[in-house]
């Protein structure tokens, strides 16, 4: 009952698509992109990354926000409680 701007996907237990759209909506195909669980690595042994050096500061920041909100958003909840 409501305008989807993009179908929603997924893939079902027995391995096939899912998709949900609107009732104004007609799908005339569909891309996949897949992308893989990257090849194991180990600074230990020297096993190398294979992601390129370019990525490096896009992860590791976004990461830090994402642990930066988780943290902010706990302390939120922690004083909400103790003003109960």
């Amino acid at each position: 009952m409501r305008i989807l701007r993009s179908p929603i996907v997924w893939l079902t237990e027995d391995r096939y698509l899912g998709i949900l759209t609107d009732k104004y909506t007609s799908l005339e195909s569909i891309h996949i992109n897949y992308y893989r669980v990257p090849n194991y690595m180990d600074l230990m042994t020297s096993t190398p990354c294979e992601l390129p050096m370019e990525m490096f500061e896009p992860l590791v920041s976004g990461a830090v926000d994402l642990y930066v909100q988780y943290v902010a958003g706990a302390e939120a909840r922690k004083r909400q409680m103790n003003e109960q």
